[in-house]
């Protein structure tokens, strides 16, 4: 050992002068030396030789590095660390003050004041750090320094990275101890591999203990104090200091609880109590629950058969312990896997039977609102008993409580919900904990109530959401109600039996084929059945097939639903009215359990494919005539019917309303008679319709004339890092700004890997439509680009015209033929291209590496920006798609998906509300130019999205082939 720091020396020379020791322990020495760079001085603490040799130094450094990260006025930070000619050190400020050890040593049992005062800057330290998931293992006064009266804290990270060296490559056979016998929590006496922050509360509570009477609890050889640690319970505090504060006394003794449950269960509880004693005025906090001393002991004592040998102590855990290895070994784990896996509904059944076990673990609390979160569960009226099912398996309900519950926790997966009250009709809907609103507000209907048959809708500004129809203008709509179910064969009988077809009085709609007025005899004439008769083209002899009366009427025209509605007292549907009670943007939750792509209609009256509004079969089964026209002398039919793709559900359909195919049906709507804006509602859509399978794009020489609208003069950035944020535990955050193309200044967020090395390869994202009405940007990490930086890549987000902070009057990303809109996608393309322009002159930046990740707008941005920028080597396009509404020729991806030469990889849902798979995927797909080998098209079981794991991997995958293996 004796040649080791001058080792050392020589290997550092360059950054730091070695002067001499300050001291030494039983895993390291400690040197004062001066910091060459930034002329300061420094403590460098380098551990035995054996102990470097013996240890992964990746795995130490890595354990160290995370711990540096904390940035508290409370711990003394890590400033660097590192391994040199074999040896291993770390590097922390040298400040002049004393240890808390030797504090105690001169002054013995400290005054109260003092104590308190430097155990809330110790707790302040600890719940710093364990809110970002470090624990430090090893609290005594030895790790806590005095400067001007205040506490630092020592050495984070250290303890949990020799734990690991132990666990990996057995330590203690070259006589290391990890942590110290008098400090040790139960838990970690019992040597349980699975501890967590509450280890560092006990630690806390015999620092107190000894701040207060001048010495810790126990003594005596280590193995003595394992055990006492373990089984018994320290003498009571005011016992040794009759004139300390019960409600001090009471804190320090529940920190010192056997039980780690009983323990103040986050060092943020802690605090507040050690504060609430700190008050100018001096005030007491209430006094704590005390539990139970006698209980205490019990537990310790049961908990533990102490086997004493020459080697040491081992110890059997008791079964809580048990318990609480399998929550941290095995459960945890795979908790994460299932979060990873977006499977919420389990994440959260395994979640809850983990807090029985742990019910405050600080990385359980981290955990919960990656796959949940707590809301309340209304309806009106109020009292009903509402329940929930997952929709992998709607046989097993989950009783919620009754309305309003208290604030429960759900998973933000969708499930299907039902909501129980006497003399109300039972209510199913979709929802989650994400769409609150939809189960906040769910509306009973009475039993006895003229429509109960029906769901209950609720209002407020609405679009008619439906490819083809996303240009509509949003209408204020009151709430209305709508038929649960389809009409089916017999209800429709009752208006043939009626005398239905012969009374002019419900066939009050002129009649027009072809654009021609037909008379109403003339066209009755035509309204038959098989045979001849009065009725829906499916009939025979003026009735239904045997059996199916609760089959969903088809065969009909818009005329003969309209009719039917009038006789029923009700209305058909608004595409607004419409579209809002079936929440096509769940399309993902919905179609899976529809009937499309059939052979046949299924009966009514199952809870099948239920909107979130509470109808069913509003997807498949048969197409529902809506009253609105289209344009071209068509109606909306919606939803699609049992012979229909999938992406039906979400498509503005219309067609001829004479036609009388066997998948049109009728569901009805009733709305407020005093709703002014049903009329607003009603009038005529033109529906944007474009079958890119016919389309032609422009030539070369056309597109050569668009190509320079995308030049820009090479004006100076003027670039500036405004923020830089090293607090996150996997990568760095800038957020720097420069000048654009045409003289505004934008802004990009660049997060740095920790992993890998410079200079790194940049994926630069283009975002959603959700940013162009959204708050100001902040440093928080897009979450689809987290896993960019874990990977070792470099992630930017620009900020682009329009988009956060630089919103403007824009207010959609459907395309335009407006110079507004073409305008708008020179100057976002401009954008991007300028955040290249600055990123390429970043030397931590391989500028031949440039990737484009966008997501859904960004994904149809992505038919055009890889077109026009060279720098871009391959892009990943989540979710991305052509629209039924275009651009005008110049900004329209048609044209610049076939300019497209480099690698591409796509990945879409089946169920997508906004790019459906054969009208919007595919044709994007087979119109990009590259070549076959070198592009990749994959849909999912999805709707605007895609599984998290299979985003991970595509695209991991992808880049690894296309940008090359991270360094």
């Amino acid at each position: 050992m004796t040649d080791a720091p001058s080792r050392l020396a020589d290997a550092l020379r360059d950054r730091y002068a070695i002067e001499r020791e300050l001291g030494h322990g039983g895993m390291a020495t400690v040197h004062l030396a001066r910091d060459l760079r930034y002329g300061r001085a420094v403590a460098i603490k380098l551990l035995r030789p054996d102990l470097s040799h013996a240890i992964a130094g990746e795995r130490f450094l890595r354990e160290v590095s995370i711990a540096a990260q904390l940035q508290s006025p409370h711990i003394l930070p890590l400033l660097d660390s590192g391994e040199a000619d074999g040896l291993l050190y770390y590097v922390m400020p040298y400040v002049d003050g004393g240890s808390l050890r030797g504090r105690i040593a001169s002054a013995g049992a400290l005054a109260p004041s003092e104590a308190l005062r430097l155990l809330r800057d110790v707790v302040d330290a600890l719940a710093h750090a364990h809110r970002h998931g470090v624990v430090h293992r090893d609290i005594k006064p030895d790790n806590v320094m005095i400067v001007d009266r205040h506490a630092l804290v020592l050495d984070f990270g250290v303890a949990k990275a020799m734990s690991d060296a132990t666990e990996h490559h057995g330590l203690t056979s070259i006589g290391v101890s990890l942590g110290t016998p008098a400090y040790m929590a139960p838990e970690q006496a019992a040597a349980d591999p699975a501890i967590d922050h509450r280890a560092d509360i006990y630690s806390v509570g015999i620092l107190a203990y000894e701040m207060l009477t001048g010495a810790p609890p126990f003594s005596g050889t280590p193995q003595a104090i394992l055990a006492a640690q373990i089984s018994t319970m320290p003498e009571p505090l005011r016992e040794r200091c009759p004139d300390l504060s019960p409600a001090v006394a009471q804190i320090v003794e529940r920190c010192l609880e056997k039980d780690p449950s009983r323990r103040p269960q986050s060092a943020d509880d802690l605090l507040r109590s050690i504060e609430s004693l700190l008050t100018p005025a001096g005030g007491i906090a209430p006094p704590l629950a005390r539990p139970s001393r006698r209980r205490g002991v019990a537990i310790g004592a049961a908990a533990v058969v102490a086997l004493a040998t020459l080697g040491g102590v081992a110890f059997v855990g008791s079964a809580h312990l048990r318990r609480e290895r399998w929550a941290r070994g095995t459960a945890m784990p795979e908790l994460r896997r299932l979060i990873d896996e977006t499977k919420a509904d389990s994440a959260l059944e395994l979640a809850m039977r983990i807090e029985e076990i742990l019910p405050r673990d600080s990385t359980l609390i981290g955990l919960w609102p990656s796959f949940s979160s707590k809301v309340v569960v209304g309806s009106d009226p109020a009292g009903a008993t509402v329940s929930r099912a997952s929709l992998s398996d709607t046989s097993r309900w989950r009783a919620l409580g009754v309305t309003p519950t208290d604030s429960i926790r759900l998973p933000i997966e969708t499930g299907l919900f039902r909501y129980e009250k006497p003399g109300f009709r039972t209510l199913y809907r979709l929802g989650s904990s994400s769409y609150a609103v939809a189960i906040s507000e769910s509306k009973l209907v009475q039993a006895k109530s003229p429509d109960a048959s029906m769901v209950r809708i609720g209002g407020g500004a609405r679009r008619a959401f439906l490819v083809g129809s996303d240009a509509a203008e949003s209408i204020q709509l009151r709430e209305f109600r709508l038929d649960r179910f389809e009409t089916t064969n017999r209800d429709f009988k009752r208006f043939v039996d009626a005398g239905g077809y012969r009374n002019p009085a419900y066939w009050d709609q002129p009649i027009v084929d072809d654009g021609r007025t037909v008379p109403l005899t003339a066209a009755l004439a035509r309204f038959v059945d098989r045979t001849g008769r009065p009725g829906p083209a499916t009939w025979e002899g003026g009735g239904y097939p045997t059996g199916q009366g609760d089959y969903p009427v088809g065969g009909v025209s818009w005329y003969e639903a309209a009719a039917y509605a009038k006789f029923a007292g009700k209305s058909l549907p608004t595409i607004y009215h419409w579209a809002t009670a079936a929440s096509v943007g769940r399309s993902r939750y919905v179609v899976p359990l529809s009937n499309l792509e059939g052979s046949g209609p299924l009966p009514v009256g199952a809870e099948r494919g239920v909107s979130a509004g509470g109808a069913s079969d509003m997807a498949g089964n048969v197409r529902e005539w809506c009253l609105n026209e289209s344009g071209g002398g068509e109606r909306f039919i919606l939803g699609g019917g049992w012979t229909d793709p999938t992406y039906a559900f979400v498509d503005a359909y219309a067609q001829k309303p004479m036609d009388r195919s066997p998948i049109n049906g009728i569901r009805l709507a009733r709305y407020d008679a005093a709703d002014a804006n049903v009329a607003l509602a009603s009038r005529p859509i033109q529906r944007a319709v474009v079958d890119y399978k016919r389309e032609a794009s422009v030539s070369d020489a056309v597109f050569a004339g668009f190509r320079p609208q995308f030049d820009y003069d090479p004006v100076p950035l003027q670039a500036k890092v405004e923020l830089r944020d090293s607090t996150a535990e996997e990568w760095i955050t800038e957020r720097v700004s420069f000048t654009t193309a045409y003289g505004e200044r934008m802004s990009a967020w660049v997060h740095l890997p920790r992993r890998g090395t410079p200079p790194y390869q940049t994926v630069v994202f283009f975002p959603g439509s959700g940013a162009i009405s959204a708050g100001p940007s902040t440093a928080a990490i897009e979450p689809r680009l987290s896993f960019i930086v874990r990977s070792g890549r470099i992630a930017v987000h620009p900020i682009l015209k329009s988009t956060f902070e630089r919103a403007d009057s824009l207010v959609s990303d459907t395309p335009t033929r407006s110079i507004f809109w073409r305008d708008h996608v020179v100057i976002w393309t401009k954008d991007y291209r300028r955040t290249l322009d600055y990123l390429s002159t970043r030397t931590d930046v391989d500028t031949s590496r440039f990737a484009y990740f966008g997501y859904s707008w960004g994904g149809y941005m992505g038919g055009i920006i890889p077109a026009i920028e060279p720098r871009i080597k391959t892009s990943v396009l989540y979710v991305a798609g052509l629209t039924m509404e275009r651009g005008r020729p110049e900004v329209d991806p048609l044209n610049f998906l076939p300019r497209i030469r480099t690698p591409v990889l796509m990945l879409n849902g089946k169920y997508d509300f906004f790019f459906p798979t054969e009208t919007a995927q595919r044709p994007f797909y087979e119109r990009i130019g590259t070549a076959a080998a070198d592009k990749r098209y994959v849909v999912y079981e999805g709707g605007h999205d895609v599984p998290r794991t299979q985003l991970i991997s595509e695209t991991l995958g992808w880049l690894d082939r296309y940008l090359g293996k991270v360094r």
